[in-house]
């Protein structure tokens, strides 16, 4: 009984509160190369981040930061990156109405989840069009912070792993 009474007072906690103080609070910085890479920052590519970071900060208006940038490599591949920093009590959720919100803008097929490896972190990915060209574009949420990536010229399988590399030099958990 008593092993019990402790698996639930320090176990259970413990293995829920985890995921939750690993990733909040969190930081953002966008880099100005990641991998292949760039950031792009002529007057047309700013213009559409700044636009962006006004939509996240109006759809996620507990947003602590927020970041939107534009990257390019030599060969024409893009990524547009946006999202925010703050508590989430339910990333799953948070990333299912993230992938609603973007559906009719991007004429998104059905999502699908991606296994991200993170507890606590849930991704989805679906495929649609902008401007006329094929886009893939993934969401990632966890406790402390929200990625959104449309990636152009990339398969899901690919955009997903490139949304987890963007994620990781853009959003650091601030550890105390």
């Amino acid at each position: 009984m008593l092993l019990l009474t402790l698996a639930c007072c320090c176990g259970c906690p413990a293995y829920y509160g985890f995921p939750i103080s690993a990733q909040y609070p969190a930081r953002v910085a966008l880099p100005v190369q990641v991998e292949d890479l760039s950031l792009r920052q002529d007057s047309r590519s700013t213009e559409t981040a700044k636009k962006l970071e006004g939509e996240v900060r109006k759809e996620h208006w507990l947003a602590e930061d927020t970041f939107a940038g534009v990257y390019a490599t030599t060969s024409g591949k893009r990524v547009t990156v946006f999202g925010g920093t703050g508590f989430r009590l339910s990333p799953e959720s948070d990333a299912e109405a993230e992938i609603s919100r973007l559906t009719e803008r991007y004429a998104l097929d059905a999502p699908e989840s991606v296994d991200t490896g993170v507890r606590g972190r849930h991704e989805r990915c679906a495929v649609g069009s902008a401007d006329g060209s094929a886009v893939v574009v993934c969401t990632s949420v966890d406790h402390g912070s929200i990625a959104t990536g449309v990636f152009t010229r990339l398969s899901v399988a690919d955009s997903a792993e490139l949304l987890g590399t963007l994620r990781a030099q853009i959003v650091q958990p601030e550890r105390g």
